[in-house]
């Protein structure tokens, strides 16, 4: 085979290697850099404080919102009651509703049931950010 004609493959398979390669990196890049500075509601919430409640023996939760969201708006919390072996006893949810930008709300979320031996723990699953105010484009 003339060495033209094993350059030439060379190259060939290199690109066929490479561009694929170099595309994808491109991409990860660029994903990156686009979500760089992007926002979860879970951030905003901080479980306060989680206990027993000394009558029912159910477990209580209480979480604390501050909103860095750029709108005001209701956040929906899922919090899980976990045991020692950190298994989810129990899923529960609350909302802490129409909040400011800035401002900081409060809500108590309480398990339906006896919790059993053992100090809970409390785990915010999921935090969920609505929006309260009309949308820029909405005519009225």
């Amino acid at each position: 085979m003339p060495r033209w004609a094993v350059a030439v493959l060379v190259v060939v398979g290199s690109l066929v290697v490479l561009v694929p390669i170099g595309g994808l990196a491109a991409y990860i890049y660029v994903m990156g850099e686009n979500h760089k500075n992007l926002r979860f509601p879970s951030e905003d919430v901080t479980v306060a404080r989680c206990a027993l409640d000394p009558v029912s023996g159910r477990p209580v939760a209480e979480l604390s919102v501050t909103s860095r969201a750029t709108r005001r708006g209701t956040y929906t919390l899922t919090v899980d009651f976990q045991d020692e072996r950190e298994e989810v006893v129990e899923r529960v949810t609350g909302l802490v509703e129409d909040l400011a930008q800035g401002a900081t709300g409060r809500t108590v979320v309480v398990g339906a049931g006896k919790y059993g031996q053992g100090t809970p723990r409390c785990v915010v699953y999921d935090a969920r950010f609505a929006s309260t105010e009309p949308s820029a484009t909405a005519t009225g």
